[in-house]
């Protein structure tokens, strides 16, 4: 699944998104493009559970269509 975060800025935006995720799945792989604004997270879990992790650590992110 593959998310637009458009309030991230830096890497230690990057940092608390991967730290976010990592909290409901630690095996969950997460890449961050931060000059991109985009977010790719491969886990078993919902779409909606990873957005709702991403807003805990204080962004807004959109899903992309797959």
């Amino acid at each position: 699944m593959e998310f637009t975060v458009a309030d991230m800025s830096c890497g230690g935006c990057a940092s608390a998104i991967t730290r976010a995720i990592a909290k409901l799945d630690a095996t969950a792989r997460v890449e961050v493009d931060v000059a991109a604004k985009l977010v790719k997270v491969e886990s078993p879990l919902e779409q909606g559970q990873v957005a709702s992790a991403i807003e805990g650590a204080g962004f807004h992110p959109i899903a992309n269509a797959p």
